[in-house]
């Protein structure tokens, strides 16, 4: 699919233009002061748009922010507060620092399946409702719980993925542990102004698959209160693209080649966007290799390996809230950072026939672009739905 830019085109007119002979003082004064407010306008517009970058390294990830606003002061500070949202969303899910799902898990990991009763964050209990909803959505194709699976393979980013030699877990340790991610549930419990998490048998969690999307969800709710309707905020696989770019146009995202992620010359092709949220899944930047085999790091909660299936990686996109829209709209989607993220993982674990068959029949509303392996060349096939999206060939 090509698209198609035009540009409108103005000509001179051939309509005759009446000359004024001469002009008075007082029109001579006018004509000047016509003058200087054209000229003033001009050099408003030129200025009337600050760009403020950033990037920074946060969630095992590098995060680039680009914010448009009209006092480069304003670009500045959120810039600022996007920092400091991510230290504080990792100081309550990450898996690698002390956080509060790590507290979580070394409780999990003593409670040898007793009836758990634990107080968590409103933040961290809203998340983990929504990864249990994704979970439910997906038939548990996506699943927040795979942690002791995750340390098994070796596949926590506190691993090296160069240095560490990997092995294949241990057959008298895997098996219960996958068994008991197949039976873990849990509830999310309020009372009064405190949240609960109930469970009876609970795994320990790893929210490595829904973690940069809710990020993307906290910063897009800062940009809506800041009164900021265009920005960028990437974190690699999970982005936010809200209003438009410094030209006024839509944003343009660059895809990656699957088949060569580290050749930046090779692009497999561009989303336009604008008040999107967009999330990729695929197993071809992380894995470990185990007796001359990869396997990448993303696990598939039926079997408890690595995902090795026909889809390459999946693309979810999904509408975000904006700074210009009503409180109604905004409402629509208000979790669909955290949603995307876990979605596009779940489809990358379903495989080609079961992703389009999701699609085609669940209520979530999303579009999706699969990249499906292939004998062709390229070495695979693009199957976008609709999105506004141009394939390079």
């Amino acid at each position: 699919m090509k698209m198609m830019f035009y540009r409108r085109e103005y000509k001179k007119t051939q309509t005759p233009v009446k000359r004024v002979a001469f002009a008075t003082p007082f029109q001579k004064g006018a004509l000047v002061a016509l003058l200087l407010i054209l000229c003033l306008v001009i050099m408003s517009s030129c200025t009337f748009i600050s760009v403020q970058e950033d990037m920074f390294f946060t969630m095992d990830t590098i995060a680039e922010t680009t914010i448009i606003t009209r006092k480069s002061e304003t670009g500045k500070e959120a810039n600022e507060r996007i920092r400091e949202i991510c230290e504080e969303i990792e100081g309550r899910i990450s898996h690698t620092v002390q956080s509060e799902i790590m507290t979580l898990n070394a409780i999990l990991m003593r409670s040898d399946n007793a009836l758990l009763s634990y107080e968590l964050s409103k933040e961290t209990a809203g998340l983990l409702e929504t990864a249990k909803y994704m979970k439910e959505q997906t038939g548990g194709a996506f699943n927040p719980n795979l942690g002791a699976l995750i340390d098994m393979w070796g596949l926590n980013s506190k691993h090296s993925y160069i240095n560490e030699e990997h092995k294949l877990p241990e057959r008298d340790a895997f098996y219960p542990a996958l068994e008991k991610i197949q039976n873990s549930d849990y509830e999310i419990i309020q009372a009064e102004d405190n949240f609960y998490i109930n469970s009876d048998i609970l795994s320990a969690f790893d929210l490595g698959a829904i973690g940069k999307g809710y990020a993307i969800d906290e910063i897009s709710d800062y940009l809506v209160d800041a009164g900021i309707p265009n920005a960028l905020v990437s974190f690699g696989s999970s982005i936010l693209a809200a209003g438009k770019n410094k030209s006024g146009e839509l944003w343009t995202i660059g895809l990656k080649d699957p088949l060569n992620p580290d050749d930046k010359n090779k692009i497999s092709g561009y989303i336009n966007a604008t008040d999107k949220v967009i999330s990729v899944s695929g197993g071809y930047e992380r894995f470990i290799t185990i007796n001359g085999r990869d396997y990448c790091h993303i696990i598939d909660p039926e079997t408890g390996y690595p995902v090795d299936n026909d889809l390459l990686c999946v693309v979810v996109v999904m509408s975000s809230q904006s700074a210009l829209q009503t409180k109604s709209q905004r409402e629509k989607f208000i979790n669909n950072g955290a949603i995307s993220d876990a979605l596009s993982t779940a489809l990358y674990v379903m495989g080609k026939e079961k992703a389009l068959n999701f699609y085609n029949n669940s209520h979530l509303d999303f579009e999706m672009i699969l990249f499906v392996k292939d004998n062709s060349p390229r070495g695979y096939d693009i199957i976008p739905t609709n999105v506004i999206f141009t394939e390079m060939k």
